[in-house]
């Protein structure tokens, strides 16, 4: 799930590469129905992939891209994807102010084609599983939907992986790849991070 709201051609999915835009994705999640979160969830996928924990928004990430591009006068479709076939590998690396190398591929979206995500191991960067990803948002929450506290135990978390989003039971939360890191990442101080876009 790309976010329409950043200026086109840039094709970016921030709930599964832009940490503060999940910390505001599961703020402002309260009024959302269930099914429209699990959906929403479920475009996370189930490799591994990179996540950005830096101060850029997804918007200023955009902006900083497209000034690349215009720079290097990389900004037209066919002179972009032959910028990267160029490379010999499909993408290219951007760096952006913050010091994080972002990479370029080619979008499959219409009208999207500056597809972005985090540049593996880069600076401010985690890499993840997407499963560990959707587990750690889903019970979030799924705990915040609690009229009393959730305790962020196994049972709780299978429960919320049972039924939001079908998936098996972990045997022990504290061996479960850094499910309670993430978990614990996604709720520090959430109602003082922006990030929609």
């Amino acid at each position: 799930m790309f976010s329409a709201q950043l200026p086109a051609p840039i094709l970016f999915h921030p709930l599964k590469h832009h940490l503060s835009f999940i910390k505001a994705f599961v703020e402002h999640s309260t009024a959302t129905p269930e099914a429209e979160l699990k959906a929403a969830l479920l475009t996370i996928g189930g490799s591994q992939l990179d996540l950005y924990t830096g101060p850029l928004s997804p918007l200023q990430i955009a902006t900083e891209v497209l000034q690349y591009l215009q720079e290097r006068h990389l900004q037209q479709s066919d002179v972009y994807q032959e910028f990267l076939n160029t490379a010999g590998t499909g993408y290219r690396l951007v760096p952006l102010s913050d010091g994080t190398d972002w990479v370029m591929r080619w979008g499959v979206v219409e009208g999207r084609y500056v597809h972005l995500h985090p540049a593996r191991y880069a600076r401010y960067t985690l890499r993840v599983k997407a499963n560990v990803l959707k587990t750690a948002i889903a019970a979030v929450i799924a705990a915040s939907r609690c009229a009393e506290n959730a305790v962020m135990d196994t049972p709780f978390i299978n429960q919320v992986r049972a039924e939001w989003l079908a998936m098996p039971p972990v045997k022990d939360l504290s061996l479960s790849e850094g499910l309670s890191s993430m978990i614990a990442l996604i709720k520090d101080s959430a109602t003082s991070v922006g990030g929609a876009v």
